[in-house]
């Protein structure tokens, strides 16, 4: 297992492979990526899908910090980011920072603790000393149990915002 930050050029030539697991596992998020125009978007429900699917999530992501995970030479996952990161929710003074806004692997690597020796390396490796911030939808246990694991903690919760019952779920690793 490899893993590596993309420049532009990496970029360009896995473009077509984050796009198709992009497409593949839309359905996987509340509410899907295809209904949404960015990875921080708010107000996400009653969003509609939208024409050109995931496209237009897909145009925004790819200029984030991407940490791609090779498995036998084979693209089998990712995680974007953005560094330094301020907003609404995620105050200036948590700077320096990242904030992870889409991770997904190939269904193939599920459950073989793929996710959490990128995690481990994200944070103990590349970004030892940044506050780290994530979002996710408070039905999302097994990302959830990951999180729990590297001591994130609940750092805001929005409720109803994804839906009846579903709400968003803002994490900080603890340092």
């Amino acid at each position: 297992m490899k893993f590596k930050i993309l420049n532009n050029i990496e970029k360009q030539t896995y473009s077509e492979k984050i796009l198709s697991l992009l497409e593949e596992y839309d359905g996987d998020f509340v509410p899907p990526l295809s209904s949404r125009s960015s990875t921080t978007q708010k107000n996400l429900i009653g969003k509609e899908n939208r024409q050109n699917g995931v496209k237009s999530y897909f145009s925004e992501m790819i200029n984030q910090k991407i940490l791609a995970v090779f498995i036998d030479d084979i693209f089998s996952g990712f995680v974007s980011f953005k560094e330094n990161y301020s907003s609404e929710f995620i105050d200036q003074k948590y700077i320096p920072n990242i904030y992870l806004s889409t991770l997904i692997l190939d269904k193939s690597t599920r459950g073989k603790g793929v996710t959490k020796k990128m995690y481990d390396y994200l944070f103990n490796t590349l970004y030892k000393d940044a506050n780290i911030f994530t979002r996710t939808w408070s039905t999302n246990f097994a990302h959830i149990k990951i999180l729990s694991s590297f001591d994130f903690i609940n750092y805001l919760t929005i409720s109803n915002d994804r839906g009846d019952g579903i709400d968003t779920v803002y994490f900080r690793k603890l340092r």
